[in-house]
Order: structure tokens, then C-alpha cells, then sequence
């Protein structure tokens, strides 16, 4: 390689740069592994570097690109402001926590301005929605290997000592797990089973079944459940009624095959699955205590904040740091995480406002999705849609599009990037060539 090439790369080599930092960067925006042995210094480390990105880089691109907002970017500013600001406020007010360990236990919500910078590098097309759906399907089967790897060959109680944010405490008949964050996996499961309903081809089909089991760990049942509301709504969307019917008879089919075969392989382990599910939708639809440990707690977090909830319904009660007196547990007296009940911790912390602006995000995917222009409309679009209806469905038990918006918002991001480079494309032409700056970004919600 002589110099000219070391200035002034070739293409192929750009993509290969671009696709190595994102490969290194999207896991520790994601924090998939924060809490893993050695990591927790490298993604503090991260948080601050995405600050200084934030406050220095990007106002550097909208000054130089003439100080013009689009509606997502202010939308995502203000989420940014509420989500540090208003929390540290309301646990200030509500429980006495100091300010400044309200605004660090947000801090991870610095992660979402760096979509921010993701839209510009979409928009000037620095990044190409190819070389994102490469790197995305390698971090799917890069943590598919580590996850199975570790579940099959480790035992987590010998990593207790690393805390509840890598492996689950051990409850009276419940042995301790790894909590391993699976949302390129997901992603994955979302492109193949996509791909394979409208292509018919059966390998699409198989990598999805391969992917999906990595995901169903302690909290697999809500998972299964929303992935497959998910994937039936995608199936009748793209293939139609009657033909969706007939495919849909033929998966259930396939499905009870399965089931039947590993039942008889491993009866003890699908019956325990089997209770489990049923102890979990006893739960939610009775409120009675069931055999299952995990859902008496949820009951009983419920419980616990419902009085919370309704002397401060508009703007929440914040969010109270693990590292202040204790954390939650001790502020409320009883075990609780917000993050364990879903849309009623939303409520909880962030009141009905801070749950419709978080909500505010899908309005965004949904016109950016009907904005963006068929030749974009691939396998990707496809899987980026069905990650962020999953999201949807899945927050009303985890509340994910707020403690990981983070994830979901990148890929409201990637749909914005796009429909708002398709304008950007649109105005070009329509000036005759001339170097496109729009007198207002596209794409309204």
C-alpha cells in the first residue's frame, strides 16, 4: 500500500473501516456487555465518550450544516433532557436522593445521542444501509456462539460475585442464570424468519430456528410470546390472508411435531417450561400468588408501587440509584426494580408523560416507514420493522423501549436515516444538481 492509498483509501477499504468500528461500537451502545468480567470500565469509559460525541461532535455537524433540526432530532434532545433531568428531580423530591446520583444512574441515556450522529452519517451517506445489516447479522452470530457457548459450559454460580447485572440471584428453587442481553440475536431470528416467509426457502427458515433458543433464557416466555405475535403479524402482512392461514397451520404443525419429539426426548424439562408459562399467564390475569417465584415477585413489586403511582401520576417518581443508601429496595423498603414490571414501572419512574414521550418514538418508525421508498424496502427494512413491533409488544411486560431505548431507538434511527436520505436524494433533483442542503430536514411525525 503506498501513501496515496493511506490518505485517500479506496472504497472497499472505507466500507471495511467503517464496518470494523461499528462492529466494535454497536455492542457498547447496546451494552451487551456491561456487566461481563473486565467490562465495566471499558463501557463507563464508553458513556463518557459518547458524552463528549454528543456535546462536541455533533453540534460541530449542525453548525457546519447550518443549524437546521428535524423534528426526530429535537424529539430525541428532549427525551434525552427528560430522561436525565426530570428523573433526578422526582427522586430527589420523592426519596431525598442527591441530584448527582439521579444524574448518574441516567447516564446511560447519553448512548441515545449517538444516534444522533448515526442520521447525519446516514444522511451524507458515510454509512450505507448495507454496511449496517452486515455488521448487525455478525454481532447475531457472534453472541449466538458466545451465549451458547457460556450456557453450555459454565456454570453461573461460580460468577456471583459479579452481581445481579450479569447473573440472576438464587431464589428457593430457582437456580441462578446468566442475564445475557440477546438483541442482535433477535434481530437475526427477525432477518431469517423474514426472509425465508417471503422467499420460501427452507435455510432462512432453519437459521431463525437455530437463533430463536439462544434467546430464551430467564425471561424466554415473554420473549417467545411477543416474537411469535410478531412474526404472525409480519406473515399476514406480507403473504395475505388465506396464504398466511395455510402457512400459519403448517408452522403449528411443524410446532407440535417438535414439541412432541422433545417432550419424549426431555419430559422433565418441557413440562417445567410448560408450568412456567402457565404460573406466569396465572399471574398476570389473576394477581395470585402461583409456584413460580419470579412471577410472585412481579406481583408483589406491583403492590409496592401502585400507591407511588398515584400521588405522582404525570411525571413519575424518578429513578433511584443502586449506588445511593442501598438503591430502590431501600428507599421503598421492599425488593423492587422498576425495570422487573414493565409499562407500570414506566409509571412508576416516569409518570404518564414520561411514558407517552417514550412511546412518542414508534410515531417516528411509523411514518418514517411509509416514507421510505420501495427500493429500500428489503430484507433489512423488513427486520428492522418487526424488531421495533416486537419492541412494542415486549415493553408492556419489560418496558424496553425506555430501560433500553438505547436499542430501540437505534433502529428507529436507521428507518429515519433512510426515509430522510430518500428526501434528501428527492431535493437534489429537484434543484438540478446543486449541492444539497434542504431549507428543512424531511420527514415530520
Amino acid at each position: 500500500m503506498n501513501w496515496t492509498e493511506l490518505i485517500n483509501p479506496p472504497v472497499d477499504m472505507k466500507r471495511m473501516f467503517w464496518r470494523g468500528l461499528l462492529a466494535l461500537a454497536l455492542p457498547l451502545s447496546f451494552r451487551t456487555f456491561q456487566f461481563f468480567p473486565g467490562m465495566p470500565n471499558v463501557q463507563e469509559a464508553w458513556f463518557a465518550l459518547c458524552f463528549l460525541m454528543v456535546i462536541i461532535v455533533y453540534p460541530f455537524l449542525k453548525v457546519r450544516g447550518g443549524l437546521l433540526f428535524s423534528k426526530f432530532e429535537l424529539y430525541l434532545l428532549a427525551l434525552m433532557a427528560f430522561g436525565i433531568c426530570v428523573a433526578a428531580w422526582q427522586a430527589h423530591q420523592v426519596f431525598g436522593q442527591p441530584l448527582v446520583y439521579g444524574i448518574l444512574s441516567q447516564r446511560d441515556v447519553v448512548l441515545v445521542g449517538t444516534w444522533l450522529v448515526l442520521v447525519h452519517m446516514l444522511r451524507c451517506e458515510m454509512l450505507e444501509t448495507s454496511d449496517l445489516q452486515k455488521v448487525l447479522i455478525f454481532l447475531a452470530w457472534s453472541t449466538f456462539a458466545l451465549f451458547g457457548a457460556m450456557r453450555a459450559f459454565l456454570s453461573p454460580s461460580s460468577f456471583l460475585e459479579y452481581g445481579e447485572g450479569f447473573v440472576t440471584r438464587p431464589m428457593v428453587g430457582v437456580e441462578p442464570s446468566f442475564k445475557l442481553q440477546e438483541f442482535f440475536i433477535l434481530f437475526g431470528v427477525f432477518y431469517y424468519a423474514l426472509l425465508g416467509i417471503r422467499t420460501g426457502r427452507a435455510k432462512y427458515y432453519l437459521a431463525a430456528v437455530v437463533l430463536f433458543p439462544v434467546t430464551l433464557g430467564g425471561s424466554g416466555r415473554g420473549i417467545a410470546v411477543c416474537v411469535a405475535a410478531t412474526l404472525l403479524y409480519s406473515l399476514y402482512r406480507i403473504r395475505g390472508f388465506w396464504k398466511a392461514t395455510i402457512a400459519a397451520t403448517q408452522f403449528l404443525l411443524i410446532f407440535v411435531v417438535l414439541f412432541a419429539v422433545a417432550f419424549a426426548l426431555l419430559p422433565s424439562t418441557i413440562i417445567a417450561r410448560v408450568r412456567s408459562f402457565s404460573d406466569a399467564f396465572s399471574a398476570v390475569f389473576t394477581g395470585s400468588a402461583t409456584q413460580d417465584p419470579s412471577a410472585n415477585a412481579r406481583i408483589l413489586e406491583t403492590l409496592t408501587s401502585l400507591p407511588y403511582i398515584q400521588t405522582h401520576p404525570l411525571i413519575g417518581n424518578g429513578v433511584v440509584s443502586h449506588q445511593w443508601q442501598g438503591g430502590s429496595q431501600t428507599a421503598l423498603g421492599a425488593y423492587f426494580f422498576a425495570s422487573d414490571i414493565g409499562i407500570v414501572g414506566i409509571l412508576f419512574s416516569f409518570g404518564a408523560v414520561g411514558l407517552l414521550l417514550y412511546l412518542w418514538q414508534y410515531r417516528f418508525a411509523w411514518n418514517a416507514a411509509k416514507e421510505t421508498s420501495l427500493p429500500l424496502q428489503g430484507p433489512f427494512q423488513d427486520a428492522t420493522k418487526a424488531f421495533l413491533l416486537y419492541s412494542a409488544i415486549y415493553s408492556l411486560e419489560s418496558g424496553i423501549c425506555v430501560w433500553n431505548a438505547n436499542v430501540t431507538l437505534f433502529f428507529v434511527a436507521l428507518l429515519f436515516g433512510n426515509s430522510a436520505k430518500v428526501s434528501l436524494s428527492n431535493s437534489c433533483n429537484e434543484r438540478n444538481g446543486d449541492p444539497c442542503v434542504p431549507r428543512r430536514p424531511a420527514l415530520s411525525a
